[in-house]
């Protein structure tokens, strides 16, 4: 998720499906479309409509370099 892209979003899954969800929605109403056109196409199956409501990340990293004493040359 990029800075620019804060927009809240909804993703329709499947706990049965192998596939994890890709395709953001920019409203409930069209997660909810698309699970039920999912439900109807794939009949026993459960799609679930969730919503994003935060996410995390950590993009700091602290870079150590470690000098052989032995080679130091004093």
């Amino acid at each position: 998720m990029t800075p620019e892209n804060k927009q809240t979003f909804w993703l329709v899954w499947s706990p049965t499906s192998e596939r994890p969800p890709r395709f953001r929605h920019g409203s409930e109403e069209s997660a909810t479309k698309e699970a039920e056109r999912l439900a109807r196409a794939n009949p026993g199956q459960m799609f679930v409509v969730l919503e994003a409501k935060a996410a995390r990340r950590v993009d700091d990293m602290v870079r150590t370099t470690f000098v052989d004493e032995s080679e130091i040359p004093f």
